[in-house]
């Protein structure tokens, strides 16, 4: 998977981000061994038996409730020498005996075929991505109707799982307290009906763009995908660096004007009035541009490139 051709195949990457992009979902069917490298049982046993979990990057829900960390956790000490609640194999295996799923938080540094998607992604849309793995029982529904605050590639690779797509989407979601604990009753009044109902199977790939509305329910015995999530720049992140450089501004450091009188309502309106003269000079400056242009081009985490040994050490005194 080294290109984002190679993963929106059979469509084109310029269709893709023309017709679908942060504009509607797609499904698309692929052989079903396009992801086989991706994930395996023999891939996912050796990730459970890394020293890396906890019951924050390991969790379990059944029938759309989380399972406590203390009904699958034992109280120890992770590999940062930190108090944390460690998973139990033989009390995970028993909830998902019961049917319960398995979410692998953040699993993008375990595995490098899971890293070459989230290179592929973030060079593409010069984002912020990241990995999480699902494997869900029939007849047992991991999670309540919701939608995510991010852009959605599922990639799917053992199993089947049928996908119910609303009709609604809530506009362009963020990671912000605004968009977290809304009532579940609210976002069953927000998603509408079914749209589409889709079963995604080995190969195949479903683009949810943020903010779209959806659920899941596995079919066939077990099911896994590996989701990808893609998170561009904002408007808010531009808001940032313009505040960043704000701060070397004096007149941005000065008091706001007391207003009260009729003075002092004028002296508010111009003081503000002047600063957002200042502002609009100060974002539309060619350095400030710049600066916007590598943030929009390089939003993703950079990847480390070592190359040990293959330099040749300073000798002392040079």
């Amino acid at each position: 998977m080294r290109s984002f051709a190679d993963l929106i195949a059979p469509m084109g990457a310029d269709e893709f981000i023309a017709d679908y992009h942060d504009k509607r979902w797609v499904h698309l069917n692929g052989a079903s061994d396009r992801f086989a490298d991706v994930m395996s049982w023999s891939v996912l046993n050796d990730l459970l038996n890394m020293r890396v979990w906890t019951g924050r990057t390991l969790q379990l829900t059944l029938d759309r409730q989380r399972v406590p960390m203390e009904a699958y956790c034992r109280p120890g000490v992770d590999r940062s020498h930190q108090q944390a609640q460690l998973p139990e194999p033989t009390l995970v295996m028993d909830w998902l005996a019961r049917g319960a799923s398995l979410t692998l938080n953040e699993i993008e540094t375990l595995h490098e075929p899971i890293r070459d998607v989230v290179q592929v992604l973030e060079t593409t849309f010069g984002a912020k991505s990241s990995a999480n793995l699902y494997c869900s029982w029939q007849a047992h529904q991991a999670f309540d109707s919701h939608y995510d605050r991010h852009d959605v590639f599922a990639l799917h690779v053992l199993g089947e799982k049928t996908w119910n797509i609303y009709q609604g989407r809530a506009e362009h979601p963020i990671e912000h307290p605004a968009f977290h604990n809304i009532p579940q009753a609210e976002y069953d009044r927000m998603k509408g009906s079914v749209a589409k109902q889709v079963t995604t199977r080995p190969g195949d790939l479903l683009y949810l763009p943020r903010g779209q509305f959806h659920d899941a329910l596995a079919q066939s015995g077990a099911s896994i995908h590996v989701t990808f999530s893609c998170s561009e720049p904002l408007g808010l992140d531009w808001l940032n660096l313009l505040w960043q450089r704000s701060v070397m501004d004096p007149a941005f450091r000065q008091y706001l004007p007391r207003g009260g009188d009729a003075a002092g309502e004028q002296a508010l309106h111009a003081h503000i009035d002047g600063l957002l003269s200042r502002l609009r000079t100060m974002a539309l400056a060619p350095d400030t541009m710049a600066q916007v242009k590598q943030m929009r081009s390089q939003f993703g985490m950079a990847k480390p490139e070592y190359e040990l040994p293959q330099f040749q050490p300073r000798r002392r005194g040079s």
